[in-house]
C-alpha cells in the first residue's frame, strides 16, 4: 500500500482587519509522521506552544536555505512518546505575506501505527491512520463534533475510537473518493 503523503503551496495575504488577534492558522499539531516545511525567510510568523511555558509561543525564525521539520502525531505515537507533535500556529501580518511550501509525510491509510516494541510498554494502542486522517478531516471540515487526538488512542483512555476504528475499516473503501457526507454513520458516535 502506498504512503498518502503530499506538498501543499500556501500564500496568506496580508490581513488589513481590525481583529488584533486573528490568526491565518489556528493552534494545531500535524496528523501525520513528519512535516518538512519550507518558509518564507521575509516574514516570521510561524510559533509553536512553549512547553515549558503552556501559555507562551515561541516564534520560528527560518534559516536561509533549510527546513522546519516538524514531528506529527503519527510520530508521536510511533516513538511511544520519545517525539512529540509541537503545536503551532501562524499569526497574520498587517504588512507582508507569507509563503511556505510544506510536505507532510504520511504513513499508507491502511497503516496501522502503534508504538515500537523496542520503546517499553506501550503508551498507545493502535492507531490506524485512514481512520485518524478521516476523523480528522469530519471534524476539521464537517463540523462532526470533536476533533480526533492521539489522546484518544492513549492506554486507557477508553474513547470510542479504538473500536469504531475496525468497523470504519472493514466498510470503507481507500480507492473511491471519500464523501463525508456517505461517511457520516462511520465517522460519528452516534452511529457506533
Amino acid at each position: 500500500t502506498q504512503h498518502t503523503s503530499y506538498l501543499r503551496l500556501n500564500y496568506y495575504a496580508p490581513y488589513t482587519g481590525e481583529d488584533p488577534t486573528q490568526l491565518c492558522i489556528s493552534p494545531h499539531k500535524d496528523a501525520g509522521f513528519l512535516t518538512v516545511l519550507r518558509q518564507d525567510v521575509g516574514c516570521h510568523s510561524l510559533q509553536v506552544r512553549d512547553r515549558q511555558a503552556p501559555d507562551g509561543w515561541v516564534t520560528v525564525r527560518p534559516e536561509p536555505a533549510a527546513f522546519t521539520i516538524n514531528t506529527g502525531d503519527m510520530a508521536q505515537i510511533y516513538s511511544n512518546n520519545r517525539y512529540h507533535a509541537p503545536e503551532h500556529r501562524v499569526l497574520t501580518s498587517p504588512s507582508t505575506p507569507r509563503y511556505s511550501a510544506p510536505f507532510f509525510y504520511n504513513p499508507a491509510y491502511t497503516a496501522a501505527v502503534q508504538p515500537l516494541p523496542s520503546l517499553g510498554a506501550p503508551h498507545f494502542d493502535r492507531c490506524v491512520w485512514g481512520y485518524f486522517r478521516a476523523m480528522r478531516f469530519a471534524g476539521d471540515f464537517a463540523d462532526y463534533g470533536e476533533e480526533i487526538q492521539i489522546s484518544d488512542f492513549a492506554k486507557g483512555s477508553g474513547s470510542w475510537h479504538v473500536s469504531n476504528q475496525s468497523r470504519f475499516m472493514a466498510e470503507v473503501d481507500f480507492d473511491a473518493s471519500f464523501d463525508v457526507e456517505a461517511m457520516r454513520p462511520l465517522l460519528t458516535r452516534s452511529s457506533a
